[in-house]
């Protein structure tokens, strides 16, 4: 019998996991008695963690046929006579309102003492944003239960823990109702990194409202953000800092929204790093960039938020690195690249809908090494063809509409064909010569690939 209630208990722990709240608990059974209408109802030796110390089950609410809900039960007898703890799972705690037999906690799971049995300790599971209630082995974080009362009148004191991390501190603070899941947080409250360090500390008042300051910090305890709240709206000055203190960007805030307004950034050393005009939140305008000693890195134009019109790109000495130009965040017309010396590194085209439709790329020389050609549709349209560095041909692919119509060659640098193979929609025709086995290399980020001869 004791295998058969073996073989039961483990079944249960096969049905599908439902993310529902679930409070788990060691319990002593010492009575069973049949319930009103159906089921029965247990008696526990230590308060659950909905309190009192009594639990309903059916068959239904732990899965099992009436017939094996019946051998269980004649197991189950033989527990309660030797006192062996059992793991009693629960969904979730009744809701205030309910009265009588539907007051008393479900189980929805019954089975042998495991590690988890270590104390007679309730424990609510919570999923990773704490906002609802896990089933154990995907939960992320425990909340110990019953709550005690809180330190406001009406509130009740909730400390919640990572469960995968030695059980430091996630949250602590009061909610406004026994039940975390039922209730609001209240008052001030405080969050933790997974090694236990202060993550943040946030004021409110009692309707649960923002009131007064909130504060991050580092993984190593330096400051990093601090903000002021009013009724629940922020108010006033936000700064955010790097670790070493200094001054990240300082933002100010009205009613919730973000006030209007020139906003700089700066680096870990102080100096200035971007800067930028603020409109309902959003960039407009021109954005700069700057280089540690205040030189400009970039400048672009925005709209609502969206990179729109010319940008232009800087190298240190005030040289022209690149430019594009933009419309609703993405680039149009021809933009191109400059070595330090000014002479042109690249070329690309956008035309239409944001396609890019050709590229060439030149050598330090000013030789073209890479000229490659899409159609509007985004594929690969006509010649692809590579030159070293002394202008003589490296590869030859014909394309239409994307696969390869026609030759396709690789010459060596002294000029000497190395291999070479027809296709016709991408499919080779005959034998290719020259190359002994597939090859691919890299042409300034293009790869070829040379098929099997």
């Amino acid at each position: 019998m004791a295998r058969t209630l073996k073989h039961l208990f483990g079944a249960m722990l096969l049905l599908p996991a439902l993310a529902h709240a679930e409070i788990v608990q060691r319990q002593v059974i010492t009575a069973i008695t049949a319930a009103p209408g159906s089921g029965d109802v247990l008696t526990v030796n230590e308060d659950t963690g909905c309190g009192g110390r009594q639990l309903r089950m059916d068959a239904a609410s732990v899965g099992l046929s009436e017939e094996q809900y019946g051998v269980m039960k004649a197991e189950l007898a033989n527990m309660i006579r030797d006192r062996n703890p059992l793991l009693v799972r629960l969904r979730a705690c009744p809701a205030p309102d309910q009265t009588g037999a539907d007051a008393i906690p479900v189980i929805h799971m019954l089975r042998g003492c495991d590690e988890h049995c270590a104390d007679g300790k309730a424990r609510l599971y919570l999923n990773h944003n704490l906002s609802r209630g896990e089933v154990m082995e995907q939960a992320r974080y425990a909340l110990l239960l019953p709550l005690p009362p809180g330190k406001m009148p009406g509130t009740w004191q909730v400390e919640i823990y990572h469960v995968r991390e030695g059980e430091p501190r996630r949250l602590t603070g009061q909610v406004n109702a026994p039940d975390y899941l039922r209730g609001k947080l209240v008052g001030n409250y405080s969050m933790y990194y997974p090694h236990g360090q202060l993550e943040m500390q946030v004021e409110q008042d009692g309707r649960g409202l923002q009131e007064g300051v909130q504060t991050r910090y580092h993984p190593g305890g330096e400051l990093a953000m601090r903000a002021t709240w009013r009724n629940g709206m922020q108010e006033g000055e936000e700064q955010s800092y790097h670790q070493n203190g200094k001054l990240i960007e300082s933002r100010t805030y009205r009613k919730g929204a973000r006030a209007d307004g020139v906003v700089e950034t700066f680096d870990q050393d102080g100096k200035l790093k971007t800067r930028t005009t603020q409109v309902k939140g959003q960039t407009e305008g021109e954005l700069l960039l700057f280089y540690p000693d205040g030189s400009v890195e970039s400048r672009s134009q925005h709209d609502n938020g969206i990179m729109t019109g010319p940008s232009t790109g800087y190298f240190p000495d005030g040289k022209v690195q690149r430019t594009a130009n933009y419309v609703d965040g993405k680039p149009v017309g021809e933009s191109v690249e400059y070595y330090p010396d000014g002479k042109v590194a690249s070329k690309r085209t956008h035309s239409g809908h944001f396609v890019l439709r050709s590229e060439q790329r030149f050598s330090r020389t000013g030789v073209l090494i890479v000229h490659k050609l899409w159609n509007a549709g985004g594929r690969e349209e006509g010649a692809l063809r590579s030159w070293y560095a002394n202008g003589k041909p490296r590869q030859l692919i014909d394309y239409m509409d994307g696969e390869r119509q026609g030759w396709t060659r690789h010459w060596r640098e002294d000029g000497s064909l190395e291999s070479e193979c027809r296709y016709v929609a991408d499919a080779p025709q005959g034998a290719c010569t020259g190359a002994s086995a597939k090859m691919s290399y890299t042409e300034d980020g293009i790869e070829v690939e040379l098929p099997e001869p």
